[in-house]
C-alpha cells in the first residue's frame, strides 16, 4: 500500500479542525499527537495510527487515500454493511448505486444509506471491515481492519482512478486518552492463507456451539402461527423419523415486536409446554427476537417512549418498514437502563422460565444506527452485542441484520450472513428500488458463497432457509437446487421452513438425504460472469461445483477426468462442455480413472460420502458404511472389466453393468 494523503477532522471546544496532509510521520500540535506505525508479521503488514490527546476531542472524520493499481481483470470482494447487504465481486465496470428517490427513506435504515455517500461511478465500491482484490495466479490482495470496535472502517476502491481510500466511521467519537484510531491487516498471499492469517492477528476465541440442522416457522406461515402449526410441525419431524438438531420459533407469538412477554390469543398456553415437548425429541428449541426493535402497537411506544432513541429532529429513529407489523419500527437505546433491565427480564424469562436453547435475535444494527453518549456507531454495536451475550450467557445466540464483526469472537454462535431468501428468485419491486438488503434468493446465495470464509472462524455461518416444497413459492426446482447446495457448501445453521408432511416421497428424500453435515475441506472458488466453479474435498473425494446465478445459460468445459451426476445416477466423460441453465447447479463427484474406485452413489446428497473405506480382496469387496445416513443408498463400484466379483459385504445380492472400458457394480444397502 503506498500512501498519498491523510485528511482528520474533529472538535475541541465546539471549534472543528482538519488536518490535511501528505507527511506519514509523527504529527503534532496542541491538541494531539499523532503516529503512523508499521509492523511486520511474517510476509504480512500492520498499519497503526496512534492518537494521543492533549486535551478531550471529539472526532468527526479519518480518511487515509493510497495508491493501488487495479488490472482490468480483477474481481474485487466488497463487504454489505450487515448481515443481509449484498456482498459480492464486482469489477471495473460495476457501480454501486444509491436507492431510487422517492422510495428511499422505505430502505436506507436497513443499510448503510443513512452512514455512507454512494458515488454512484463506474469502478467505485466499497467495503466494510474487510475487502480483497483478485489477482492473476489465484494470488489476493487482502485488507481488512482489527479494531472496529473503535468505529466501523470502510475500504473504498476507486479502480479506474488506482485509488484505494480507507476511511474510519468514527463520528461521534470522543477520547481523553491514547488510542488506535486504525489498525489495518495487509496480506498479499493465496486467498485461504490471508483469511488464515487475519484470524490469527485477531485472537479469535473458539466457537462453543456445533453446525447443525434445523427447522423455522417464518418463510412458510410468517407471523400467522399457532400452538396447533408449531406443534404439527414439529409431530412432521417425529413422524418421518428426521433427526434435526433445533427447532425454532419465529415472529408471531407475540402481542407485538417489543412485547416479547405477552402472547397473542393463538398461543394461550404460551411457550414452555412446546419447549417440553421439543426438549422431549432431544432437539433444541429456539425462539425469534428483535431485542433493539419495537413496533406502533406495542406497550413501549405507549408506555415507556423515553426508551426510543430520536432523531436529529427528536422523533422516534425508524430502523425498517414491515406491513406484517404496525408499519414502522423503532429502535431502543441499548444505553437506557430500564431497557437494559427490562430485555435481562426478557432474557431470563425466555431462557430460564420457558427453558429455550437459543435465541435468534433480529435487527440488531438499529440500536447503533446514530453516535451518541461519547461513542462510535461501531463502539455502540459492539457494546450491544456484550451486553446481549452477558444477558444469555452459555446458551446459544444467532445473530441476524448486524454489522458482522461485532456478532464475532463469542457475541454470537451462529449469524446470518446474506439476506432473507424470496419465494421468487428476486424481489422485482426491491431490486428497481436498489435495496440491498432486500430479500432475495440469488442474493442470499451470492452472499452465502462470497462469505464462506467467515464460518468457523467468527461464527458458524447461517445462510438463511433453503426451500424444497412444490406449494407457497414460485421457485424452479434448478433454483431450489442452487439454494440447497450453496447452503450445503458454505452455511452450518442448515434450516428449512417447509411443512415437510406435506412433501412427495421424491422431495423427502432429498431432503433426508442432506443428513448428516459432511465437513467440507480445500475449497477453491472461481467467479466470472455471475457463475460459479467450485473444487472441494469432502473425505477425499474430490468434488466440482457449478453454479449458475446469471439470467442465460452457461457453457463448461469439464476437466479431463471422469464424474458421476447423482442427479441423473449417471457417468460424465470429461474433456468436454457441458450447458448449465440459467439458475441452475450441477455438484459431480470427480471419480477419475483409477482401476477401481466408488463411481458414485445414491443416497447422501454429496454422493460418496456414505462410504468411508473400501477394501478390494481377491474377488470380495467391502464397504464401510458411514454412520448416520437416514436415506436408502445405492452404490455404483467402478472395476476393471476383467475383475470378476463374486461378493459384496458378503453378498451376492448385486449387479454388473459392462461399460466400454470397466465394469460398474450395482449395490443397494438394503440387499447387502
Amino acid at each position: 500500500m503506498q500512501f498519498l494523503q491523510y485528511q482528520l477532522k474533529y472538535s475541541i471546544q465546539n471549534q472543528v479542525k482538519e488536518i490535511v496532509s501528505k507527511d506519514f510521520s509523527v504529527f503534532e500540535n496542541e491538541d494531539m499527537q499523532m503516529e503512523f506505525l508499521l509492523e511486520d508479521i511474517n510476509e504480512d503488514k500492520r498499519y497503526q495510527v496512534k492518537i494521543s490527546p492533549k486535551n478531550e476531542i471529539e472526532l468527526i472524520d479519518f480518511v487515509i487515500e493510497t495508491k493501488f493499481n487495479y488490472a482490468e481483470s480483477n474481481g474485487v470482494f466488497c463487504n454489505g454493511f450487515q448481515s443481509w447487504t449484498e456482498s459480492k465481486i464486482f469489477t471495473k465496470q460495476d457501480k454501486l448505486k444509491q436507492q431510487r428517490r422517492g422510495v428511499k427513506i422505505i430502505g436506507e435504515a436497513y443499510g448503510d444509506g443513512l452512514l455512507y455517500n454512494y458515488k454512484n461511478k463506474k469502478g467505485v465500491a466499497h467495503s466494510w471491515t474487510y475487502t480483497y482484490i483478485k489477482m492473476p495466479k489465484r494470488k489476493t490482495q487482502f485488507f481488512g481492519s482489527l479494531n472496529d470496535e473503535i468505529g466501523y472502517t470502510i475500504f473504498e476502491h476507486h479502480a479506474n482512478e488506482n485509488k484505494l481510500i480507507i476511511q474510519k466511521d468514527c463520528k461521534g467519537l470522543i477520547i481523553k486518552e491514547e488510542l488506535f484510531l486504525l489498525d489495518i491487516f495487509e496480506a498479499n498471499s493465496y486467498e485461504w492463507l490471508c483469511f488464515q492469517n487475519y484470524f490469527e492477528a485477531q485472537h479469535l476465541q473458539p466457537i462453543n456451539a456445533k453446525p447443525a440442522i434445523g427447522w423455522t416457522s417464518w418463510y412458510y406461515y410468517y407471523t400467522n402461527i399457532s400452538e396447533k402449526i408449531i406443534e404439527d410441525n414439529l409431530n412432521a419431524f417425529v413422524n418421518n423419523k428426521v433427526p434435526i438438531e433445533i427447532f425454532q420459533i419465529d415472529d408471531g407469538y407475540q402481542k407485538a415486536v417489543g412485547d416479547w412477554l405477552n402472547f397473542n390469543e393463538r398461543f394461550p398456553n404460551g411457550l414452555k409446554s412446546i419447549v417440553d415437548k421439543i426438549h422431549q425429541q432431544n432437539v433444541k428449541a429456539g425462539l425469534w427476537l428483535a431485542p433493539f426493535a419495537c413496533e406502533q402497537n406495542s406497550f413501549i411506544i405507549k408506555e415507556k417512549p423515553d426508551w426510543i432513541l430520536k432523531d436529529a429532529n427528536g422523533k422516534f429513529l425508524k430502523i425498517g418498514f414491515n406491513p406484517m407489523w404496525s408499519y414502522w419500527f423503532y429502535a431502543l437505546d441499548v444505553y437506557n437502563e430500564e431497557v437494559r433491565a427490562y430485555l435481562k427480564k426478557v432474557f431470563d424469562t425466555v431462557l430460564n422460565d420457558w427453558n429455550f436453547d437459543l435465541v435468534k435475535l433480529d435487527f440488531l444494527y438499529g440500536t447503533a444506527i446514530i453516535p451518541r453518549s461519547g461513542k462510535s456507531r461501531g463502539q455502540i454495536m459492539c457494546d450491544a452485542m456484550q451486553f446481549l451475550r452477558e444477558c444469555i450467557g452459555n446458551k446459544m445466540i444467532l445473530g441476524c441484520g448486524v454489522p458482522l464483526l461485532a456478532a464475532a469472537n463469542g457475541n454470537t454462535d451462529y449469524c446470518r450472513i446474506g439476506p432473507d431468501i424470496h419465494l421468487t428468485w428476486d424481489f422485482g419491486l426491491l431490486k428497481w428500488i436498489r435495496a440491498r438488503e432486500r430479500p432475495s434468493t440469488v442474493n442470499a446465495i451470492h452472499n452465502t458463497i462470497s462469505r464462506r470464509q467467515l464460518s468457523g472462524k467468527w461464527f458458524w455461518n447461517d445462510p438463511d432457509v433453503f426451500i424444497l416444497r412444490k406449494n407457497k413459492n414460485t421457485l424452479s426446482f434448478n433454483e431450489k437446487y442452487s439454494l440447497l447446495l450453496a447452503n450445503l457448501l458454505f452455511g452450518h445453521l442448515l434450516f428449512t421452513s417447509d411443512n415437510i408432511s406435506e412433501y412427495d416421497e421424491k422431495t423427502l428424500e432429498l431432503y433426508k438425504s442432506i443428513f448428516p453435515l459432511m465437513p467440507i475441506k480445500d475449497v477453491h472458488v472461481s467467479f466470472h460472469d455471475d457463475f460459479y466453479t467450485i473444487n472441494f474435498c469432502i473425505k477425499d473425494k474430490y468434488y466440482l461445483a457449478l453454479i449458475n446465478t446469471s439470467d442465460t445459460s452457461k457453457m463448461y468445459k469439464l476437466p479431463n477426468s471422469l464424474f458421476f451426476d447423482n442427479v441423473k445416477e449417471d457417468l460424465i466423460k470429461g474433456d468436454k462442455h457441458i450447458e448449465i441453465p440459467k439458475h441452475a447447479s450441477k455438484c459431480l463427484l470427480n471419480v477419475g480413472y483409477t482401476p477401481f474406485a466408488i463411481a458414485g452413489t445414491k443416497g447422501h446428497f454429496f454422493c460418496g460420502t456414505e462410504i468411508e473405506n473400501i477394501f478390494l480382496s481377491g474377488n470380495k469387496v467391502e464397504l464401510e458404511w458411514t454412520e448416520n445416513i437416514i436415506t436408502d443408498v445405492k452404490v455404483y463400484i467402478k472395476v476393471p472389466t476383467s475383475y470378476l466379483i463374486e461378493t459384496v459385504n458378503n453378498s451376492g445380492n448385486f449387479k454388473r453393468i459392462e461399460k466400454k472400458d470397466f465394469s460398474i457394480i450395482e449395490v443397494e444397502k438394503s440387499k447387502i
